[in-house]
């Protein structure tokens, strides 16, 4: 039972960080501040048909869903319910007409179901709690914001945006670069 300070000070600095790190074994690991993996995986769906990549970046690269998640914790967390809600009618609007979540549906069936969607035609048993409308012009709205906005908001990464319309990038003063977390 001879003991130097310094394993104690290690003893003690392994238990702390086991304590510390426990939680996060048993937990469900997300890399987004409100969305579930579920739900950001739809979203990133919808948005990459809002902006698809095609010879330039897409909604995906331009990490569009992290400025949406960041948002909607930081500036508008009221639009949370309406994400949740209309991912999980859209999600089984899907599963009705397809067998499939809309995040595994082919580009065709994708772009029409948004299509129906924008006009409020999809099964009205999932979406009795919120419009569809709503929803579809809240993540187009959101989509275009975080590809085309400010990469300091938390989208447009690199500037990918800018650099496909061939803008200077805007002169800011302070941080004016991508970040995920701040």
């Amino acid at each position: 039972m001879n003991h130097n300070r310094r394993e104690f000070i290690k003893k003690v600095g392994f238990v702390y960080g086991s304590i510390l790190l426990y939680p996060s074994c048993s937990a469900n690991i997300t890399q987004y501040r409100c969305f579930t993996n579920e739900e950001a995986g739809c979203l990133i769906a919808l948005c990459e048909q809002v902006i698809p990549a095609d010879r330039d970046v897409g909604a995906t690269d331009a990490g569009v869903i992290h400025f949406i998640d960041r948002q909607t914790q930081l500036r508008f967390p009221k639009d949370l319910s309406t994400y949740q809600k209309g991912v999980a009618a859209l999600q089984a609007s899907c599963k009705r007409q397809y067998g499939k979540l809309f995040e595994q549906l082919n580009h065709a069936d994708q772009i029409e179901t948004m299509k129906t969607m924008e006009r409020g035609n999809l099964p009205e048993e999932f979406w009795a709690e919120i419009s569809q409308q709503v929803f579809f012009n809240l993540v187009v709205s959101r989509a275009m914001q975080g590809f085309y906005g400010s990469p300091r908001h938390g989208g447009n990464k690199n500037y990918v945006s800018y650099r496909m319309l061939k803008l200077d990038y805007p002169l800011i003063i302070g941080q004016n670069r991508y970040r995920n977390e701040e």
